[in-house]
């Protein structure tokens, strides 16, 4: 008889675990090792980008360039922030009596940090552009793109993405609720009917999970690959003037010093050029995860917070934030390596 209970209960923890797809015991041992990379990572990140920040006000933003990557910088700071929000808020309600359980961290933490994902997406979307356009434009690129305008842009993304998230707490309130496998009444993210507020959730998730994703992602892979172009039809450029050969006339001798005063400049540039790929590349492998997510979520039903698939939502969930963190502390590393300004001001700070 004993032999015969424990085959059911054996039986009935398989069932449960096909039925959600992670058992609750491998999910918990899952998340804790996620959890402890998503901390140091996000710990690292946050880090990287307060240096980052600081570097960059050091240097001043007489260039629109230090404008919007600061933004950048300030936006990843959220991400990382709002990373270790979310490991907290998985993580705490797993301590002995605790009177709320990790449903609170669609509101408190993984909204918060995906609109600071998007909002990062964005500005690197508009560095590839206001990078292309140096390259394409360059005569006009200072009367196009001000140190004013590129501020306005920088408030605007940032207006536009908060406005957009306020309503979170109306659609994923925070409230009292029994829970019938605990036996108990935690705090948790209360059902909402209303439709109002679900229609408009609904718009919110198509602009900022498929269209702002889409775009953006769209916008950088081409401005990486123009980018690419103009890098390449330069060094050609380049290579071409380098072979001229030296005249001995007056004029020629002010022409034999052009090609070298243009490699300088070239250089500069090219520097320039390759930093802003370098930081979309990393972008677009980062996101990644994150769109993979976001396909289950619209395409899977019950795939959300408290529904059939919650463990599987909160394990690819937190496992996106990996790759969001890496993608926060990555561009101090780009920096650094890339651009000998922001590396002599960060070595002034800590030589200081």
């Amino acid at each position: 008889m004993d032999t015969y209970n424990g085959n059911a209960t054996k039986a009935s923890s398989s069932l449960e675990a096909l039925d959600g797809l992670v058992s609750e015991n491998l999910f918990w041992q899952l998340m804790t090792a996620i959890l402890a990379l998503d901390l140091i990572l996000a710990l690292v990140a946050a880090a990287a980008n307060i240096v980052t920040i600081r570097v960059y006000k050091k240097m001043g933003f007489a260039d629109s360039t230090n404008i919007s990557l600061t933004a950048l910088a300030l936006s990843d700071l959220g991400c990382a922030i709002t990373a270790i929000n979310c490991v907290l808020a998985i993580f705490l309600p797993t301590i002995p009596n605790a009177p709320f359980t990790f449903e609170i961290f669609v509101t408190s933490a993984s909204h918060p940090h995906v609109m600071f994902s998007r909002i990062s997406a964005l500005i690197t979307a508009y560095i590839g552009i206001e990078r292309y356009l140096c390259v394409w434009i360059p005569l006009k690129v200072k009367r196009i793109i001000t140190t004013r305008r590129t501020f306005a842009a920088m408030v605007i993304i940032f207006s536009f993405s908060i406005a957009l998230n306020l309503h979170l707490s109306v659609k994923f309130p925070i409230g009292w609720k029994f829970f019938p496998d605990r036996n108990r009444t935690l705090l948790g993210v209360l059902p909402v009917t209303d439709r109002g507020i679900l229609t408009l959730d609904y718009v919110r998730q198509v602009l900022f999970s498929v269209i702002l994703p889409v775009c953006t992602s769209v916008i950088a892979v081409f401005t990486a690959i123009l980018l690419s172009l103009a890098l390449k039809r330069n060094k050609t450029w380049r290579d071409a003037n380098k072979a001229l050969p030296p005249s001995s006339t007056a004029s020629g001798r002010k022409d034999a010093s052009l090609p070298a005063n243009l490699s300088s400049t070239d250089s500069k540039e090219a520097r320039a050029v390759k930093m802003v790929i370098a930081i979309t590349a990393v972008f677009i492998t980062s996101s990644i995860p994150s769109s993979i997510h976001m396909v289950f979520v619209f395409t899977v039903p019950e795939f959300e917070v408290n529904g059939r698939y919650s463990n599987m939502y909160a394990l690819t969930g937190m496992a996106f934030l990996i790759a969001d963190s890496l993608n926060c502390s990555a561009n101090v590393i780009i920096y650094y390596k890339m651009s000998s300004k922001f590396r002599k001001s960060l070595q002034d700070i800590f030589c200081s």
